[in-house]
């Protein structure tokens, strides 16, 4: 009965014209899951995870409230365990397939190929043992006082704004030890887009090798910032973030293309940009590369909407591997608001960066708790030039940051007690 009204409610909600639940069982044959026919199949489970992290990753007795059927927490959490971190991964790929005929404009077919963007974040974890040895925990804390915080490594794709993958990392992991295990996403003819903390000579070697173009802003140990094409040499000794195998691979120098040029607009902290690139001069102008690289920001409002709006900023899996699908069913949800985003933007005729994401996303929790109503999606008005302090108005409580264990605190209290008046 569970499995029936679970699958007659994704019938009426916005995604109900994806093929999630072909795409599941081509998933479970592809990688030989069996399943049992129980209240948890993979379709239910997938739908209920989705229902928790669209209500900010609530807890399981607040779900059961909304699934629409009752069940015990203990199962809901054997269903996750159950669930192929795979099968979520291979969703996730093929979301942006999906939200292909409902993109706007993007870049122009120039070389063929996608235009990828890479970024790095963070995110706490529970106070797991497990946890904490496989991230470990920021600079200054012990164990029972912080928190063991994830580096996690995004890969978006830029005319869509969809996600296509993310890695979980140890906190003290470089940016390019993560962007490797991106690499396999990578086709020849597509196009990397990502900060200073991607360009190296062996990093745009790797991706040569992969017939695959970078668009990076110029390191700032480079010293040459001479505009043109540049010969890159490859460095004495190998990096910390590749191995010897690899390194050994790398050629002896490679070309890279320096482009400079001003940015005069009010709410940019530099001006002046250095971009390093490998694409071609002939079919990719200075300004071509310029707009390019300009599809890297938006990267950064994505992180905010999964991290703040969502609340992936604290994971709440207790296990490595409950982790990896807590994060891989974040951009789950993430997409599928995306995926709404870009409908909505069609029908209005609007660009989908005005489309509200967070009304969007209500709107989904709407729909997938059983209500039919349809509103018009709030669009945002343009804001030109724009300009905030970073700083927090509300005041905080005065509070004292923890920096003992609970267990010491309550023998200090005890110790207090001991001695004082009743009264």
């Amino acid at each position: 009965m569970a499995v029936e009204l679970v699958v007659k409610r994704i019938a009426r909600e916005p995604f109900a014209n994806l093929p999630v639940e072909q795409t599941i069982g081509q998933l479970c044959a592809e990688l030989a899951h069996e399943f049992r026919d129980r209240v948890f199949t993979p379709l239910v489970t997938l739908r209920t995870f989705v229902l928790q992290i669209v209500h900010r990753n609530t807890s399981i007795t607040h779900l059961r409230h909304l699934a629409g059927f009752d069940f015990a927490p203990s199962s809901y959490s054997d269903a996750r365990d159950r669930l192929p971190l795979p099968l979520l991964q291979g969703i996730l790929r093929r979301m942006k397939d999906w939200a292909a005929d409902t993109a706007a404009d993007g870049l122009p077919p120039l070389l063929g190929g996608n235009v990828y963007v890479v970024d790095g974040s963070s995110a706490t974890t529970s106070d797991a043992p497990g946890l904490r040895e496989t991230f470990g925990l920021p600079p200054g804390q012990k164990p029972g006082i912080g928190y063991p915080m994830a580096r996690i490594m995004g890969l978006l794709d830029a005319v869509t704004g969809l996600f296509v993958q993310m890695l979980a990392w140890p906190l003290f992991t470089h940016d390019l030890r993560g962007v490797i295990g991106l690499h396999p996403n990578l086709k020849p003819g597509d196009k990397l887009v990502g900060d200073r903390a991607f360009c190296s000579m062996p990093h745009f070697c790797l991706l040569a090798a992969r017939g695959v173009f970078g668009c990076f802003r110029l390191h700032q140990r480079r010293k040459d910032h001479t505009p043109g094409w540049q010969l890159w040499k490859k460095p004495p000794k190998c990096p910390d973030w590749m191995t010897a195998e690899q390194f050994a691979t790398l050629p002896g120098t490679i070309r890279v293309r320096v482009v400079v040029y001003t940015l005069e607009r009010n709410g940019f902290r530099t001006s002046h940009f250095r971009i390093a690139t490998t694409l071609p001069e002939a079919q990719w102008s200075d300004e071509a590369v310029a707009a390019l690289y300009g599809r890297r920001w938006p990267i950064e409002t994505c992180f905010g909407h999964i991290k703040t709006t969502l609340g992936m900023d604290q994971l709440k899996c207790k296990s490595v591997e409950r982790v990896l699908k807590e994060l891989a069913v974040f951009l789950i949800v993430y997409n599928l608001v995306r995926i709404l985003m870009l409908k909505a933007a069609r029908l209005l005729g609007v660009c989908v960066d005005r489309i509200s994401f967070i009304d969007v996303l209500r709107a989904l929790a709407s729909w997938m708790t059983g209500s039919t109503f349809t509103p018009r999606p709030v669009v945002n008005p343009r804001r030109k030039r724009r300009r905030n302090p970073r700083v927090v108005r509300r005041r905080k409580k005065q509070y004292d940051m923890m920096n003992k264990t609970r267990e010491t605190y309550r023998q200090e209290l005890d110790a207090q007690a001991v001695g004082a008046c009743p009264c």
